[in-house]
């Protein structure tokens, strides 16, 4: 083969160069090179025939494009064909077909959590769709009432009486909204603590002029400010003339505020003692003990030590305690909120009272509280600062009278011979526990208390007090009887 080869490569001239086998060899060196070379390429030829597409992309990416190629189809054409314009018929049908399903996602909701007015016992989007018979008109002022208003025979929406950004205002916690005897809110907000950063001030000086904003006494001493060491202090004097009126417990609230605030005696106490009432007069029990004590979910883990025990006295209730506990007195008690949450631990106590006192958990349940007060026989109120003692007017309403602190900032204006006794300090404590406990047949607490507060009366004087002074800012629903500071 390889003198075929030779010979059919070569000359004779060139046979004659190659006698010598020096010559001959190198001329088949480079031949089996040659060879070797053609068979690499015919590989390589068959691996990009064969190959998958994307073998070849780096080579088709070195090629240049012409420029008119590009102009060609731009992109923009491009995506025209692929997704071509729709008609302004298809958008409204697309427009319609999103309002569809985002009613099928609201009617998947809880009903808590839909958009719905509430008429005549039955839910609806709005006013206007309240339940209609099959000819298309309403069932009547029935199917109406609640939030919405029956008027000309068609059920519509009740006007607004409060500022666009009221509901916004009430998720801060100073601010208390203030409803009439429907329930309705009106352009009135209940400022019941100091402020507690400067953006909360910010916030009332901004709405002042379109809301009417009153101060309440509800929390501590306010408007003055409180000793309790866990507290934040301020000036006595920043509340002084902020507000244009005031509902306070002072003694003598014209010693205080500026001349230019009205301020009537009224506060938080005052209002919503239907619920007390009701129970009270449908539990008439068997006093199971002498008496009660209400703290607010007391420091237990710092046995006692805290914000709360502070505004509650505990350090004299251990006082008190030794007397009620001792062999003269021998009294049985129940010490609300002196146990912690589950139910393990408790504030210390007197040794003599071990066996005599109920100490209990914060209880949640107010109706829990409300058994534990009409089982007792009198309501020990210790506290000195405490603007706003709901359990005063609570316990009266069970018809139980209270042994009061008269150094109490609120809630004096409830103790009368029909309600109670006061002490003053421990040196008078026991002639004050002897007199009450001898009296206990001769009050009358719960004639009392239904005589002279609760909304229909406490209501009706913060109504007249408002209209008498800021009429021509506060616009009621027609037929308000009373108003009350509303979600405390």
């Amino acid at each position: 083969m390889w003198d075929q080869i030779y010979y059919h490569c070569t000359t004779r001239s060139v046979r004659r160069r190659l006698e010598s086998r020096t010559a001959l060899r190198l001329f088949l060196l480079l031949m089996a090179l040659a060879i070797l070379l053609v068979q690499r390429r015919i590989q390589h030829y068959h691996s990009r025939i064969h190959s998958p597409p994307t073998a070849e992309i780096p080579s088709v990416r070195r090629v240049p494009i012409p420029e008119k190629r590009i102009e060609v189809q731009p992109r923009e054409q491009v995506e025209s064909v692929v997704i071509p314009h729709k008609p302004e018929k298809d958008d409204a049908e697309l427009l319609r077909a999103k309002k569809d399903s985002a009613e099928v996602k609201r009617n998947s909701l809880p009903e808590e959590n839909k958009k719905s007015v509430v008429c005549g016992g039955h839910t609806a989007r709005s006013c206007a769709e309240c339940p209609r018979g099959q000819d298309g008109s309403w069932n009547g002022e029935g199917w109406c009432n609640g939030e919405c208003r029956w008027d000309k025979n068609k059920c519509i929406d009740k006007p607004s009486y409060v500022h666009d950004d009221y509901y916004m205002l009430l998720k801060e916690y100073p601010f208390q909204p203030v409803a009439n005897d429907k329930g309705e809110y009106v352009n009135i907000i209940m400022v019941r603590t100091p402020f507690r950063s400067q953006r909360l001030k910010e916030l009332y000086l901004k709405y002042k002029d379109e809301i009417l904003f009153l101060g309440i006494s509800s929390f501590e001493s306010f408007p003055l400010s409180s000793p309790n060491p866990f507290s934040a202090n301020f000036s006595n004097d920043e509340y002084r003339a902020l507000f244009p009126g005031f509902l306070t417990m002072m003694h003598h609230p014209e010693e205080y505020f500026d001349p230019r605030v009205k301020t009537i005696l009224l506060s938080q106490s005052d209002f919503n003692l239907d619920g007390p009432l009701k129970f009270g007069k449908t539990h008439d029990t068997t006093k199971n003990y002498d008496f009660i004590f209400s703290g607010t979910d007391q420091d237990v883990h710092k046995n006692c030590v805290g914000w709360s025990s502070f505004a509650k006295n505990w350090t004299f209730v251990l006082e008190a305690l030794e007397v009620m506990c001792s062999d003269e007195f021998n009294l049985k008690g129940v010490l609300v909120a002196t146990k912690d949450k589950q139910g393990k631990r408790a504030c210390s106590i007197p040794e003599s009272c071990n066996g005599k006192m109920v100490q209990t958990t914060f209880l949640s349940n107010q109706n829990d509280f409300f058994s534990y007060v009409a089982q007792s026989k009198f309501a020990f109120i210790p506290q000195v600062y405490d603007a706003s003692p709901r359990v005063t007017t609570q316990a009266l309403s069970m018809n139980v009278p209270l042994l009061m602190n008269d150094n109490i900032v609120g809630g004096w204006k409830y103790l009368n011979e029909k309600t109670g006794e006061f002490f003053h300090d421990i040196h008078d404590f026991k002639r004050s526990l002897r007199k009450l406990l001898d009296s206990l047949d001769t009050y009358a607490p719960r004639d009392y208390v239904s005589s002279n507060y609760g909304n229909e009366i406490a209501g009706v004087k913060f109504k007249d007090f408002v209209m008498e002074h800021w009429g021509d800012r506060v616009k009621l629903p027609e037929g308000t009887k009373w108003l009350v500071p509303s979600g405390a």
